[in-house]
């Protein structure tokens, strides 16, 4: 086994400390520029920033209501670069339920999708029928001359696929709130939901603060290696 395989064991077993928190890990997968971190960050803040920034990796969290109980569905926004591999593979293998973004203004957006489509069947299996996919067509607000993929296509791209399909715009919050929400009714195996009970959420917030301390510590020291292995090659 080389020092990078060993490396990845040692960070995939440190990762895994928390499973035992009641997360639920949405992992958001596209080109750069497409508007992944624009989506999130409406989703999560509300807020929309007008210019571009690139994403190693950041995870964003929000409580929920997971089978009547308190949650916390955990975002994890990845790089739209093709540098990070290991990270890459380490999300799809954590991951609960995915989002496959593309822009509506850019073909090339949606092809690029299509590998990592075939990563994340690869890696799930036949778990890969249980786990919600959903095809995300974002910047639907722009006009359309601008326009690479059509609303037909992506819809046709989603049933090749067997997933489910939307067209959203973070710009005009236009289907963000749907998105969430909706990748949420297509678990199967809890009952998943944006709606929470106020005091469930007051009774349990220290104790999810700690488990999110722990987490960002873990993510700090794995972007840390990673960006360290990636400077070694």
């Amino acid at each position: 086994m080389g020092e990078m395989d060993r490396n990845n064991k040692k960070i995939l077993q440190n990762i895994k400390m928390p499973e035992q928190s009641n997360d639920y890990r949405v992992v958001v997968f596209g080109a750069g520029g497409v508007g992944k971190s624009s989506l999130v960050l409406r989703f999560i803040k509300g807020t929309f920033r007008e210019s571009y920034i690139p994403t190693i990796e950041d995870t964003y969290r929000q409580v929920i209501s997971c089978n009547k109980n308190i949650c916390t569905l955990q975002i994890t926004d990845t790089t739209g670069s093709h540098q990070f591999p290991a990270m890459q593979r380490l999300s799809i293998t954590k991951g609960h339920a995915f989002i496959l973004v593309y822009s509506v203004c850019s073909k090339q957006s949606l092809e690029e999708l299509r590998p990592i489509w075939s990563l994340i069947r690869e890696l799930k299996g036949e778990e890969i029928s249980q786990i919600p996919v959903m095809l995300v067509g974002n910047k639907c607000d722009e006009s359309e001359d601008l326009r690479e993929v059509t609303n037909i296509e992506g819809q046709t791209e989603a049933a090749t696929w067997g997933v489910s399909f939307m067209e959203t715009s973070a710009k005009e919050n236009h289907n963000v709130t749907e998105l969430f929400q909706e990748l949420l009714n297509m678990e199967k195996n809890r009952n998943v939901s944006l709606q929470l009970d106020g005091k469930n959420k007051k009774k349990n917030k220290k104790k999810m603060m700690k488990e999110q301390a722990k987490e960002e510590k873990l993510l700090k020291e794995k972007k840390e290696k990673q960006m360290q292995r990636e400077k070694e090659k």
